[in-house]
């Protein structure tokens, strides 16, 4: 046995070696280990096979490759970036990555790996969102993580990052599918999210270490991201968004795709309302995924957190003021100005002064229920 795990750690040295040299293809790598028969063969195969499947100058650099580096040093290089690796020959392997088109050869992750026998759910959409996807990712998001379903993303700026925060602040597990070496912190915007999917979920790359972020590595790496869900969510897309690419992929897979629908007249929604009129299922809430995928019974539901949030969250409202009671009431989970806010209380017949307004919205974000970005104000 010890022998036998000895020798599964050798081939796993070997597979990380030749997943460093980022040129060659998955589907080159795949076609080498079929005609060497073990991934340790392929280290050692001769010139002339080595030219047959990847030409000359492919040999060539695969050659020079070969005698700067040992398997050895490699393996030993990445263990020192506390990087772990797995392959297609290994039992750790993700199974959801096997039987897709262009399947990776090997996984480069921090963290852990997710777990094929919890529910995943892809939260994707524009970079540059609005108040209202935001919303509607942080809110999928936390309902989803409360109740034990995995988020993968892909740690962009936008809706990506945000529901990945906002499944990690309740609690939840997520990971980060990268488009660079998962040593490589991109963006940088999303520091402290990286670190913290190192904590409660992982950051996983077929690209090697060092790996810089390049616009040709991200469309490729979105197909890992559809490929480790078993739903794929879409929170605002412009009309020629990055996300339809993702989308298409996770058809292609056979996953199950869901929109949230926008304003007809947002540019930002544009995207996910065509997708609604080619045929994609619909999402107005969590629940909704959850029903329809009978997730159920496999879900957390005992002592379910978010239940007691809610509950927590309506017992600080009743102890409101009234007049914090009422400047409440007419907020909305879109931020509106001050000015808006008197405009709405005037319509109301609720003579509120502009002290008083001020006085309850400071009330309403020390307790927690209202967030001001930019002098304007939201519901959480």
């Amino acid at each position: 046995m010890k022998e036998n795990k000895e020798e599964i750690i050798q081939q796993k040295q070997y597979a990380c070696w030749l997943d460093t040299i980022y040129w060659i293809t998955s589907d080159t790598k795949y076609k080498l280990l079929r005609v060497a028969g073990s991934i340790q063969n392929i280290y050692n195969m001769e010139e002339e096979q080595l030219a047959a499947i990847m030409g000359l100058k492919g040999c060539a650099r695969f050659c020079q490759h070969r005698k700067r580096y040992t398997p050895q040093k490699v393996w030993n290089y990445i263990k020192q970036l506390g990087i772990q690796y797995t392959y297609c020959e290994d039992s750790d392997f993700p199974k959801k990555l096997v039987n897709i088109s262009d399947p990776p050869f090997g996984i480069f992750y921090k963290g852990k790996l997710p777990s094929k026998d919890v529910p995943a759910v892809a939260i994707i959409g524009a970079r540059k969102c609005s108040a209202y996807g935001r919303y509607m990712a942080e809110n999928f998001a936390t309902v989803f993580a409360t109740h034990g379903i995995n988020v993968i993303s892909g740690m962009a700026q936008g809706i990506d990052g945000i529901g990945q925060k906002a499944a990690l602040a309740a609690k939840g597990n997520s990971y980060a599918v990268l488009g660079c070496g998962v040593d490589v912190v991109y963006p940088k915007v999303n520091e402290k999210l990286y670190y913290q999917l190192l904590e409660q979920g992982g950051v996983l790359s077929e690209y090697p270490p060092q790996m810089e972020p390049r616009p040709m590595l991200f469309p490729p790496r979105n197909r890992i991201i559809s490929a480790l869900s078993d739903v794929v969510l879409v929170v605002e897309a412009r009309e020629k968004s990055g996300s339809l690419i993702t989308v298409d992929m996770a058809l292609e897979q056979g996953r199950e795709v869901y929109i949230v629908p926008g304003r007809c007249t947002d540019s930002l929604s544009m995207g996910c309302n065509r997708l609604l009129r080619q045929g994609a299922a619909i999402a107005t809430t969590p629940e909704d995924i959850i029903e329809d995928m009978h997730w159920e019974t496999r879900l957390q539901k005992a002592n379910n957190p978010l239940e007691k949030e809610e509950n927590d969250k309506n017992d600080i409202i009743r102890k409101l003021s009234s007049t914090t009671k009422e400047l409440y009431a007419i907020l909305d989970v879109l931020p509106i100005t001050q000015d808006v806010i008197v405009s709405r209380l005037r319509d109301k017949k609720k003579a509120l002064s502009i002290p008083q307004i001020c006085q309850g919205l400071v009330e309403l974000e020390l307790k927690g229920l209202v967030v001001s970005e930019n002098r304007q104000y939201r519901k959480i």
